[in-house]
Formats: C-alpha cells, structure tokens, sequence
C-alpha cells in the first residue's frame, strides 16, 4: 500500500440518505473504519458536496502525485441519475481519470435498482451516465441495503468492498496521458510530439461538429410541425370541434413528429458518443499544451484551436437551449396526449445528452482558462 493517505469521494443525493434513514452516510463510515482495520491505513471520505471545495479536492489530488490514491464512490439510483450535480461529478470525474488511463478510480455502489444496469451483454443502456457505470465493476448492493446494519452478512459485505477498495489501489498504474487517436503501440515506439497531437487533435473535432451543425435543421422541422398544429387546433375551434378536434390534431402532430423525432434521438446519441470518445484525449492535449515550452507560432496555433473549442461550445448551448424550449413547451400538450408522451420522453433524453454533453465541454473550457493559452493570455 502506498504510504500517502487515499481518499474517497462519495457521491450521494442527500434525499436518498433521508428516505433510507441515513443508511448510506453510515456506509461510508463503516467503509472508511473497515478499510483502516484491514491495511492499517486511514481512508478519508469527502462527504459534503455542497462545498465549492468538493469538486476542486479530488481535481487537485487527480493531477497530483496523489493520483493513485484518489477515486470516486457514485451510490447509484433513480435518485442520483435525475440529479444534474450527480451527473456532472460522474461525468467530470470519468474523464478526468479516463485522460490519465485511470478508469478504474470510479468504484460505483448499485444501491437502488436502476433496471438499465441490469439489461443483458446484447442491450445498450441509453443514458450516458448509466452506460459510464455499466463500464465499471460496480458493486451489488440492492439486496444488502435491506440487511440489519449489524447482521454478519451486511459486515461480511463491507469487508468485501473495503478489500476492494485497498486492492484497486494498490494496483492502481501510474498516470499515463491518453492519445486522442488510439495507435497499436511496441516497446520501442516513442510518445507522439507535440505537433503531432495538435494534428491529431484538429483530425478529431470534425465528427463533433458535423454532428453540432445537424441539429437546426431537425429543430426547424419540429417546430413547424408544431406551428401547424397550432393552426389546425385554431381552426378546429373555430369549427366548433371542441375537444375531439384537438384530440385528432395532436394524434397527426405525434405521427408528423415520428420521423423528426427519430433524428432527435439518433443525433443526441452520436453527439454524446463523440464527445465522449475524444474527452481523455482533449483533456490530455490541454494539459501538455500548457505544459511543453512551446514557440510563439506553435502559442498562437494553439490559441486557435482553443477559440474553436469555445466557439463551438456556444453553439451547443444554442442548441440545447432550443431543444429544451421546444420540450417544454410540448410538456403541456403532451399531458393531454398518450400518443404525444413517447415524443415528448425521446426528446427529454435528447436534452439530457445535450447537457451532459455541456458538462464535458465546460470542463475543457475550465482546462482551458487554467492555462495561458486561452483568449484573454497575451499573444
């Protein structure tokens, strides 16, 4: 075991912890206790999140010398995946770990049955955070939450993780930066350049983008489906087809929006994937960017790319914005139309990958104004 103290950072709904009497607090105590009683080593666990503090530890502790001692605790249910802040500390914390090749310091707890973990090797969860845990070894812990915090088979189970635990980090590889674009490696093959990384890095934002730039045009289509609605329902009024006429208007809307919607999904789908599979990298670049001493040219390339980055991010939140717009204001509608509710589900899940989506690309930006790269450093 290393001798620097590890830590772990719990990440919980607070709302959980109330309606199952505080019984996830007291595991992480017991964890905590249990794993000093088995290496002989204390374990700190970060609780509160609602200090400014909480995200900026295990960020500083990440890309420190005390990467290897540092990992995230997500307990997971219903609960937890509505909750944006939850989210975003999975999110976050994934790929900051995944750009230093450390995926295995996200030590997910199943706490509450979320059926999307559950599904068989063939099915393919559709939301982002759960396809994010479903990657990792979690640990079951649906039928212990209902033992007696006492009983040999609850304590035999913390022993179990804390154990977990200890042997995840010692076996935890140094911190290695991850390429944007995965090579086959040999032993006598060097690390990629700078320039190369920064061609590197311009070969992978194309596939983003192009998925970025498709989003208006689908909104456009959904909202004239939606404006055409609104007049047939006009009309209807006026021709005295009271509830019935509204009835048969949104049954059209719902099979006019099928195939628009369709796209919704797809394309909030490839852009979550894309954005995912490039982070690590991205994160990497970012941080050699402001490390290697870099020429005047080489400053003012990067800074260019880094404007990209941002210009693009504004796009998104434009984006998002129109989608969340059109979502809520169908939300009306669609409570008076089981046909229109489906619609209205698939483009909810749309929105969410669009935020979470936002949660990688303002960690870059974030990455970004730490360095003296960003728009506002002197040329």
């Amino acid at each position: 075991m290393t001798n620097v103290q590890p830590a772990g950072f719990w990440s919980y709904t607070h709302r959980d912890d109330q309606l199952d009497s505080g019984r996830i607090v007291r595991l992480s105590e017991r964890i905590a206790n249990e794993f000093e009683i088995i290496t002989g080593e204390p374990l700190e666990i970060f609780m509160d999140k609602r200090s400014i503090e909480w995200g900026d530890a295990w960020r500083m502790r990440l890309d420190s010398a005390l990467t290897g001692t540092t990992f995230l605790i997500p307990v997971i249910t219903p609960n937890f995946l509505k909750s944006q802040e939850c989210r975003r500390e999975v999110i976050k914390f994934s790929g900051r770990a995944a750009s230093l090749g450390l995926d295995e310091l996200l030590l997910p707890i199943h706490y509450v049955n979320v059926p999307q973990l559950t599904y068989g090797s063939d099915d393919h969860p559709s939301d982002e955070v759960v396809q994010l845990i479903a990657r990792r070894q979690w640990v079951d812990w649906r039928e212990l939450r209902l033992e007696d915090e006492a009983s040999p088979v609850y304590r035999q189970a913390v022993h179990r993780l804390a154990l977990k635990i200890s042997e995840v980090l010692e076996s935890a590889p140094p911190a290695r930066p991850v390429e944007m674009v995965q090579r086959s490696l040999t032993a006598d093959d060097e690390p990629l350049g700078f320039l190369e990384l920064m061609a590197e890095a311009e070969t992978v934002l194309p596939a983003w983008v192009g998925i970025a730039q498709k989003f208006p045009d689908v909104i456009s289509a959904i909202d004239q489906e939606t404006s055409w609605a609104a007049e047939e329902m006009i009309k209807s009024d006026a021709r005295g087809g009271g509830f019935a006429g509204r009835m048969r208007v949104t049954e059209q809307l719902s099979e006019r929006l099928a195939e628009p919607v369709a796209q919704v999904e797809a394309l909030g789908g490839q852009y979550w994937a894309a954005l995912a599979s490039i982070d690590p990298g991205i994160q990497g670049f970012i941080r050699r960017a402001a490390e290697e001493d870099l020429s005047s040219e080489d400053k003012q390339t990067v800074r260019e790319f880094f404007r990209q980055i941002q210009a693009l991010a504004l796009t998104s939140i434009t984006t998002t914005a129109q989608l969340q717009g059109f979502s809520d204001s169908m939300e009306g509608v669609a409570q008076l139309s089981s046909q229109l509710k489906p619609r209205l589900r698939t483009i909810q899940a749309a929105v969410q990958k669009m935020i979470d989506g936002h949660t990688v690309i303002d960690e870059w930006r974030r990455l970004i104004g730490e360095t003296d790269l960003g728009d506002d450093a002197p040329s």
